[in-house]
């Protein structure tokens, strides 16, 4: 074996070897961090009585260097805690011990996790099965074996049960009372089903993927629904298929992200529906598919939301939010979030000071999940909100308090010169003349790249008419001219599509409607 090895690295010269060994350690150290950092903490609490209880050895270097990647986080620096562990030399041993401890982290979330999912108690009864197999107990294997079918079965695992029944021909060898003949005709009967499926996915797969590609297709443009339409109805037709839950499951994925793709609200809205009605109507929702249930509810609460239909979106949302808690609230951390934010959208439009109190109900959740994004949402909502309450002053010093963020530091700039005109929107608001023709001037110079583009033309039109209106503010022009109200006009006219404000932090039409309502009354 050292001589084979040997030979292996005698065919590498010396400096692309370690070039290899130092590429190697850092991918191994890069998923150990990633591994280390996914735990828990009641894996955590776990994970180290479980080493503990492994070895008698007190000083655990494994733990030092498990408790050093927990600690540090993006401060962690490889050289600092090799020469804490072993001193300037001995590298092959700390890359052992980075081995080992990965390995030790897999096995102990297999462990533990082995019986909370349908698919891993699934590999585990499997695994169960081969290692009595090679233990040459095949009574054993198959009563394993037998266990993993029927969670395959219940699961409609077609992909499983294809290795299960081949599993139990091989065995009826060792185990006379198999009928070999028996899973021969299961076997080929899953697979014939199992074709069928596979199929359907490539298909999707296919239609997918070149909706990936054009990232934004023309919402007319109706070919590759029509061909994700015509893959559907050709499977469908199979009465068993039809009555499969798993392929209703791929279906409802695959048409919902197609539509939504497409900006499809009203057709995914019908298509929701149907789906969430048939699928409560044949009980095939339940514990182990809960997730989906909950995803299609979130679904459903945005297209409705989209389509304008708020109370309906607040109702289902309220669906929702009993989804959330159903099974000991197993989804609840996961997707609570997306429950209150449809309550604060919804109510954004039809009562602002229920918005403002789902704002305070999100922020009481959020004290034990602080999250840069979360605060961010926190802010600028509640800033909108507040404006739209005709608190301009309050919202601003929401908006301060956003710009200190470390999500609004590391977002878009596109998403960040929406904020800024939102901002000169309020400054103007508050009858602050001076500070926003300060602001307007500091927005275009920092955003003079962007703004030269025809994408934000909405953006460089609403500046225009903010630094008019502040100037008139502050006494430095006369009368407003017959030109600005039709420059008004046209914007308002050239943008009708709703889709042009969703966008918009405050929507430049609302507001701008209510400007040249006034410049019209004031003229009369």
């Amino acid at each position: 074996m050292y001589d084979d090895e040997s030979r292996v690295c005698v065919a590498f010269p010396v400096n692309y070897y370690i070039c290899f060994l130092l590429v190697q350690n850092r991918h191994i150290m890069d998923i150990l961090r990633q591994a280390v950092k996914a735990l828990s903490k009641e894996e955590v609490r776990t994970f180290k009585l479980w080493l503990k209880s492994s070895y008698k050895n007190t000083a655990r270097k494994d733990v030092a260097l498990f408790d050093y990647i927990r600690k540090s986080g993006d401060c962690y620096r490889e050289d600092f805690i090799h020469r804490k562990l072993y001193g300037k030399h001995h590298k092959n041993s700390f890359y052992r011990l980075k081995n080992r401890l990965l390995e030790n982290v897999a096995s102990h979330l297999s462990l533990l996790h082995a019986d909370k999912h349908t698919v891993n108690k699934l590999f585990w009864f499997l695994s169960l099965h081969q290692i009595f197999i090679a233990k040459n107990k095949p009574r054993l294997a198959l009563y394993f074996l037998h266990k993993a079918e029927r969670e395959a079965v219940r699961e409609e695992n077609y992909e499983l049960l294809d290795f299960i029944y081949a599993a139990y021909v091989k065995l009826s060898t060792d185990v006379p009372e198999i009928d070999p003949e028996v899973y021969i005709q299961k076997q080929n009967e899953n697979a014939r089903l199992l074709f069928r499926l596979r199929q359907s996915d490539q298909a999707i797969a296919a239609v997918n993927h070149r909706l990936k590609l054009t990232q934004n297709f023309a919402r007319k443009d109706v070919g590759l629904l029509k061909l994700l339409d015509n893959t559907i109805r050709e499977f469908a037709k199979d009465e068993s298929l039809s009555r499969s839950r798993t392929f209703q499951t791929r279906m409802y994925r695959a048409v919902s992200q197609s539509l939504l793709q497409n900006h499809n609200y009203a057709e995914l809205e019908r298509y929701l529906l149907a789906t969430y009605k048939n699928f409560s109507q044949n009980n095939w929702f339940d514990r182990s598919n809960h997730e989906i249930k909950i995803q299609m509810l979130i679904y459903l609460v945005n297209a409705l939301f989209k389509n304008g239909k708020y109370h309906e979106s607040l109702d289902y949302a309220e669906t929702l939010g009993d989804a959330l808690n159903a099974y000991g609230g197993i989804f609840y951390d996961k997707y609570f979030f997306y429950y209150y934010n449809a309550l604060v959208f919804n109510y954004a439009q039809i009562d602002l000071k229920r918005g403002l109190k789902a704002l305070d109900e999100l922020e009481q959740e959020l004290r034990g999940h602080r999250n840069s994004y979360y605060e961010f949402f926190l802010y600028l909502n509640r800033a909108n909100l507040l404006f739209y309450q005709r608190q301009p002053d309050a919202a601003i010093r929401y908006l301060m308090r956003l710009y200190a963020n470390e999500y609004f530091k590391k977002a878009d700039e596109s998403l960040k010169l929406k904020i800024s005109v939102a901002e000169c929107i309020m400054q103007y608001e508050c009858g602050d003349a001076d500070t926003v023709i300060k602001r307007v001037e500091q927005v275009r110079k920092k955003f003079n790249g962007l703004l030269a583009g025809k994408a934000y033309i909405r953006e460089v039109k609403v500046l225009q008419f903010l630094d008019i209106f502040a100037q008139n503010l502050a006494g430095h022009n006369g009368r407003i001219s017959l030109k600005l109200v039709r420059d008004i006009e046209r914007f308002l006219n050239h943008s009708n599509d709703n889709t042009a404000e969703d966008s918009e932090i405050i929507r430049y039409n609302t507001w701008l409607r209510e400007k040249l309502l006034a410049l019209q009354t004031g003229k009369k």
